[in-house]
């Protein structure tokens, strides 16, 4: 009998003598009082211990979903399939987050951002030589008390060399006096080891910030989608870049409501060229999100491509990374796919299966709050 029957036999068992709760990644509480996570049957050595050698009891239903259905699992290196560190996080997150007063809005054009509309959000900083000045030109998302998610080609510049600085909180980046932003030095950059300028493919990147961030109505991080295929069709791209391609940079955070961009008509838009872009646009690891007279623009680049769903938690699906001259075509925009290099983050962010217990603890510390 093969364990694939065996594993789909215990499906219908638990299925019939088991409530539905919780959903996939999601910390759960054994029958003996330990935490598992939930994950799919086939994939937790419980279920084939239990069911094949008769060894231990049949885990917990989390939620029937057919040959997906998830169990309760307390394998010992279950928090390292990936994909559950993000969802952990993002529970976590989800604990203690302070949502502000602000309705939300699918549709409409690019404008100005409210005030704590956006708290992950993340403005990269450059050193200009020989003065004290800092240029802010790309752009970022807080995903942890630790690391900025933005894009590779923001790690250096021609002109003003290596991203130094982080700005969490702001709103108006140009204004020095708000009490709402914080500002943080880069103490390591996690660049993609397959990024390689001129290539437009891996353009994603870490920033390990020098301290905590010490979260408050303006700062705190968003979570990740984790599923390749999910695509919403309402996006929002965020970011300070130019107003348009012959335009100025905005100093108040600006908002742009763009439609998904299915990958037939993204790579319509986009020629395959040896040098940058050696196989077109890859829907596997590239998102396209576009709207007639709306578009990101220099200085967006590295900026969060997000939803947020009506609970209010941004999810960020994009990594701002390139595009035509905006607003001079109707080209949509492309995004690093975040959900493809979930593995890849988590094992920097998060490393050896870390994220629910060792974040909540300091997630508790910074916020002094008793868990």
């Amino acid at each position: 009998m093969s364990v694939r029957f065996l594993v789909y036999a215990f499906i219908i068992f638990i299925s019939i003598n088991y409530g539905i709760s919780i959903k996939w990644g999601d910390e759960c509480l054994l029958e003996n009082g330990q935490n598992g996570v939930c994950v799919e049957a086939s994939r937790c050595e419980q279920v084939y211990k239990s069911i094949k050698l008769g060894v231990g009891k049949l885990p917990k239903l989390c939620e029937y979903k057919g040959k997906h259905t998830t169990v309760c699992c307390n394998d010992k290196n279950v928090t390292q399939i990936t994909g559950v560190r993000s969802v952990q996080a993002c529970n976590n997150w989800n604990r203690f987050r302070i949502v502000p007063k602000i309705s939300l809005i699918i549709g409409g054009g690019g404008e100005p951002s409210l005030l704590a509309e956006f708290p992950h959000m993340a403005a990269l900083g450059y050193a200009v030589n020989g003065s004290n000045e800092t240029v802010w030109g790309c752009g970022g998302s807080l995903i942890s008390l630790k690391f900025i998610l933005t894009a590779s080609h923001c790690l250096n510049t021609t002109e003003f060399g290596a991203v130094k600085y982080v700005r969490l909180g702001a709103l108006n980046i140009s204004d020095s006096v708000s009490k709402t932003f914080e500002d943080f030095q880069v103490l390591r950059v996690h660049r993609h080891p397959l990024y390689k300028r001129p290539s437009k493919y891996n353009d994603i990147a870490l920033l390990e910030l020098d301290r905590l961030v010490k979260t408050t109505l303006y700062i705190q991080p968003a979570c990740l989608n984790i599923n390749i295929t999910d695509s919403p069709h309402n996006l929002i791209a965020t970011g300070w870049g130019l107003l348009s391609f012959f335009g100025r940079a905005a100093e108040h955070l600006q908002k742009l409501y763009l439609n998904h961009v299915n990958n037939t008509k993204c790579r319509l838009n986009y020629d395959v060229n040896e040098r940058s872009l050696n196989k077109g646009i890859q829907e596997q690891h590239q998102i396209c999100a576009g709207f007639v007279g709306r578009d990101t623009c220099k200085g967006d680049s590295g900026g969060p491509l997000q939803f947020k769903n009506p609970r209010g938690t941004y999810y960020i699906y994009g990594i701002t990374s390139f595009g035509k001259p905006c607003l001079l075509t109707p080209s949509p925009g492309v995004y690093t796919r975040v959900a493809y290099y979930i593995d890849w983050i988590e094992n920097i962010v998060w490393p050896n299966g870390s994220s629910y217990y060792y974040y909540l603890e300091l997630f508790s510390k910074v916020r002094n709050i008793k868990l």
